[in-house]
């Protein structure tokens, strides 16, 4: 066993989220009369953390980000229930509970939000623990991971994730870290960090299995 504790992000890598949340902030961009985001890809070039510098990146200025917050909440919580988690993760997180990895899931979502979606899609018995934060405004996850590893202790972990901040967290923590292609940010945007990247979990779980990982 390469790795001693599984960290999972949830939005993007878990959760297929990527077209809820382009239709929750076009709410806010037509409303407030922007430029609606047209394409996926758009998207995934665009988005970030915090996510106050990408509300005033595509329109929404930041000085107003108190008001557009609580409004893509709104917007986002109306669609959620019908995102699907992503093909293949529950069969994964099945693989590395049968193999003794202990499975925690980090998150930059508000704690009873996440913890809502996580009940709603069945999932919660994979996790020896949840995190997520104390506001909904997202300004990303690096202090709940550092007071994760400072209480946890874990000899060597992998953070599994999405999007450019999750190497930023797996960095702050010392954790190796993949990335999956398939969540709010592109590939190209990915493969500047060096990780490892993979289209699919699937992908992902046959590089354990075959030990390369």
């Amino acid at each position: 066993m390469n790795y001693s504790h599984i960290i999972w992000d949830f939005n993007g890598t878990i959760l297929n989220d990527v077209q809820t949340g382009i239709d929750a902030v076009n709410v806010l961009l037509e409303r407030y009369g922007k430029k609606k985001i047209e394409t996926v890809r758009e998207y995934r070039a665009a988005f970030g953390f915090p996510v106050i510098d990408y509300y005033d990146k595509i329109g929404l200025e930041r000085e107003n980000f108190q008001k557009y917050a609580p409004e893509w909440v709104t917007e986002y919580n109306l669609r959620e229930p019908n995102a699907p988690i992503f093909d293949g993760i529950v069969e994964t997180m099945e693989y590395f509970k049968a193999n003794g990895y202990p499975q925690y899931l980090l998150s930059a979502t508000e704690s009873k939000m996440l913890l809502g979606q996580i009940t709603r899609l069945g999932i919660e018995k994979y996790f020896d623990e949840i995190i997520g934060q104390s506001s909904i405004e997202a300004h990303g996850k690096v202090g709940a991971a550092i007071r994760f590893i400072e209480r946890v202790k874990p000899k060597k972990a992998l953070f599994i994730g999405d999007s450019l901040h999750d190497f930023e967290v797996a960095q702050a923590i010392g954790a190796n870290c993949v990335l999956l292609a398939w969540g709010h940010q592109s590939r190209e945007r990915l493969e500047t960090t060096g990780c490892k990247i993979f289209d699919n979990i699937t992908d992902l779980q046959k590089a354990f299995e075959n030990g390369e990982m």
